[in-house]
């Protein structure tokens, strides 16, 4: 998905997401749910926000997660991308499926604590607006057409189906696995609406870059291995670090 040629001055109403979801006659396939979203969803200019995630992990468990993160904002009368950041970390006994959702998460958490800071300063502009965010706190003000909205880019096909419903209310894809970084989604979906676009690796500029940070990431942690072992070695089986570990989920 790229941006519009057309230049974007107004960002799109939350209520588009209210009213997103796939038809039933869109077949059960994350492929062919991704091609179906893409060809309906608004350019990444009509977003507060573009996020670009990766996750890397090897048969050893030696895994690594990054989010690329840029911000909308109206400059000379059009929607630029403008402010950015990245965040990064290294984990072992994790799997890529966890890594990927975990970036998004760590991506979607950023933005949300940003909005809260610059929701603080807003507020302080009046006694009434102190009093409101007094009540429910910065986060509970991102609720109607105050919540974030988010172009996600991911290589997961099934990820971003699962972020998507069918108009029955249920998920293209069952959340059956990684059920407590969906219950931590949960805590945060209330605020935030996403748009996840599929995108194969490495063909997002920001994808580039997370895909870069999480292989240096990985393959810091690997370096420090017999180091991490001296400092672990009495609380730890350091032989495992080097045995296969199962890559499915357990619960």
């Amino acid at each position: 998905m790229t941006d519009t040629t057309e230049p974007v001055k107004w960002r799109k109403a939350t209520t588009w997401w209210d009213d997103l979801t796939i038809p039933d006659e869109v077949p059960c396939n994350p492929l062919a749910v991704a091609e179906w979203l893409q060809e309906r969803a608004p350019s990444p200019l009509e977003h507060d926000y573009v996020l670009c995630t990766d996750g890397s992990g090897c048969s050893k468990g030696w895994g690594a997660s990054a989010a690329v993160v840029e911000k909308i904002e109206l400059k000379d009368g059009e929607r630029q991308r403008a402010t950015s950041w990245s965040l990064v970390s290294g984990t072992y006994g994790s799997t890529v499926q966890r890594r990927e959702m975990s970036a998004f998460l760590d991506g979607v958490h950023s933005i949300l604590t940003r909005r809260c800071l610059e929701k603080d300063l807003e507020f302080m502009m009046s006694e009434e607006d102190r009093f409101e965010i007094g009540r429910v706190g910065a986060l509970g003000c991102l609720t109607g057409e105050e919540r974030v909205t988010i172009l996600w880019h991911t290589d997961r096909a099934n990820l971003a189906a699962a972020m998507l419903f069918r108009e029955d209310g249920k998920p293209i894809y069952a959340r059956k696995t990684e059920k407590d970084l969906w219950l931590r989604w949960s805590a945060m979906a209330r605020f935030v609406c996403v748009t996840p676009i599929y995108a194969a690796r490495n063909t997002v500029a920001g994808q580039k870059i997370a895909d870069a940070l999480c292989a240096r990431a990985r393959t810091a942690m690997l370096e420090a291995k017999d180091d991490m072992a001296k400092i672990a070695e009495q609380f730890n089986d350091i032989e495992s670090w080097d045995k296969t570990k199962p890559q499915k989920a357990q619960f």
